[in-house]
């Protein structure tokens, strides 16, 4: 990829400015009317669009466009990210040279208890618009470009009086962030009122903010007051991007797949099976990390094969966050409907009423089929050449995902490997199911300790967390406690880790995906 093509970074400099002025001379009248005004207001140039700047410039579209070559750029957004990475770069040389004055700035917008908010909304958001006060536009321009990075449709605008027609337009569940330093006057522009109108959530960030914003705004961050409006701004910028990253359950390696985009690489299949196929999808790793592995992955309770790819469902990021770290580390991933789940239930079927009236004793006993459909999964796996031998193959699950491990590692002898993030070991402590602790399927075909025994010598990390509400951390050490009897019997002690994370509950933490590529790479074979 070009150097212009690329995101700006702290640090890297295109010298788009110096390339513009080093070409005045040989520029027609009207290319030197844009480069004057780039040159004039370059942070105000990169916050508009090139029909906005075209007008700004009184000139047409196509000229902007010409200029953009004849300086060196292959169109107007490689000019606008070359600029943009100068104002990167200058806010990276600032940090380095005052340090004593800019780190305590930095530290005050990152460490600032409404940013996490602010930062959640814009990444849930549909579409975020930033429109900035003049003097915090270069920032408007590097906060969109850091956040399309991560998937988070935006754009910057910096033509107050565009922004009515760009507010009617905006999809529901949209974000507008205002962007000032002084008490700019927002909320006399119509675009704020059509924004509201469209139902578009608002995020006001201000050193000096306006009192009626600050009644009117659904967020607002306090900017601290610093040297220049220019260095508060890309402070700003820097923060709200790594916050917004940190809300985007990012784990494990860099590469391609995120949890908040299409995976396009994938597969539906239906397994071979009796009395009838398991519809799974297949994911593959990207081309560069795969390493000829395989991780047969189970979302939670509810949860259907869909809800493994991006972009998912806000509610539940838990899976989709999973599979694209399993994916960028080069795992190929199948997910199969659990049984009542997805395809595997008629459409009208809820999945929680199903489930209560099989463990009460009525219909298929769906606990049991995922015990005994382990062997056909495995067998499918392998007959469709998905994976080359069991070495390479690992079963991961979440919540009742973790369930379903625990069930397909001890039913079958094949995988090398499982791994069971906040499993259910005890399905009564799920709110629905807790008047069945003596049904008679419950107790012979859930989790119990004769499924621990089972387990014995099987490569198996199961992780919990410390404030689960739902997959208790005191059920998970009990089941844990019941196998590491059968594991220490087994002499295969080292086999089994249990983990409990400190302060999480039952959700998405990074450390989850740490934990299981580390185990992956301990018990897959190399690539």
């Amino acid at each position: 990829m070009a150097l212009l093509e690329q995101p700006p970074s702290p640090g890297t400099r295109t010298a788009a400015l110096d390339r513009v002025r080093s070409a005045l001379a040989d520029l027609a009248p009207a290319e030197r009317r844009v480069a004057d005004r780039l040159l004039t207001d370059p942070a105000r140039a990169i916050a508009m669009s090139i029909s906005e700047f075209a007008e700004l410039c009184e000139v047409a579209q196509p000229t902007v466009s010409r200029f953009c070559r004849n300086v060196g750029f292959p169109g107007y957004p490689a000019l606008r990210l070359g600029v943009a990475n100068d104002f990167a770069a200058d806010g990276h040389q600032a940090r380095e040279v005052a340090p004593d004055t800019v780190s305590p700035l930095a530290d005050r917008l990152r460490t600032d208890a409404s940013m996490p908010g602010a930062a959640r909304q814009v990444r849930l958001a549909r579409w975020v618009e930033i429109w900035p006060a003049p003097e915090l536009a270069g920032a408007g321009a590097v906060l969109a470009t850091g956040l399309a990075e991560l998937s988070v449709p935006a754009a910057c605008s910096g033509v107050p009086s565009h922004w009515p027609i760009r507010a009617r337009g905006l999809p529901t569940g949209s974000v507008v962030v205002l962007l000032a330093y002084g008490n700019a006057d927002f909320g006399a522009n119509p675009g704020l009122a059509a924004a509201r109108a469209a139902g578009a959530q608002v995020v006001y960030l201000a050193a000096v903010p306006s009192r009626q914003l600050l009644k009117e705004a659904d967020i607002t961050v306090p900017l601290p007051e610093g040297p220049s409006a220019e260095l508060v701004g890309l402070l700003l910028a820097d923060a709200m991007v790594e916050a917004v990253r940190q809300a985007s359950n990012l784990a494990g390696p860099t590469g391609p797949a995120s949890p908040w985009r299409p995976w396009a690489d994938t597969q539906t299949l239906f397994l071979p099976s009796r009395p009838d196929p398991i519809p799974a999808l297949h994911l593959r790793a990207p081309r560069d990390a795969r390493r000829g592995t395989l991780v047969v992955f189970y979302n939670g309770f509810r949860g259907n094969k869909e809800q493994a790819l991006p972009p998912g469902v806000p509610s539940n990021r838990v899976s989709v966050s999973i599979v694209a770290a399993l994916l960028n580390a080069g795992h190929d991933v199948l997910v199969p409907d659990a049984p009542g789940h997805g395809d595997r239930k008629r459409a009208w079927q809820d999945v929680t009423e199903l489930h209560q009236s099989s463990m009460a004793g009525h219909g298929p006993d769906l606990l049991k089929m995922s015990r005994a459909e382990s062997k056909s999964i495995i067998d499918a796996v392998f007959s469709l050449g998905l994976v080359a031998s069991n070495d390479r193959l690992a079963v991961v699950g979440q919540s009742w995902g973790g369930m379903q491990t625990l069930f397909k590692l001890a039913c079958d002898p094949r995988p090398a490997c499982g791994a069971a993030i906040m499993p259910v070991c005890d399905v009564t402590q799920i709110p629905e199911f807790a008047d069945l602790g003596g049904a008679a399927r419950v107790l012979t075909s859930g989790p119990n300790t004769k499924l621990a025994a089972q387990l014995a010598g099987r490569p198996l990390l199961v992780i919990a967390g410390g404030r689960d509400t739902l997959s208790t951390p005191q059920h998970i050490a009990a089941f844990v406690q019941a196998a590491r009897v059968a594991y220490e019997a087994a002499g295969a002690s080292r086999q089994l880790r249990h983990i409990v994370l400190d302060e999480v509950s039952h959700e998405f933490d990074p450390r989850q995906v740490d934990a299981v590529l580390e185990w992956l790479d301990q018990h897959l074979a190399a690539p």
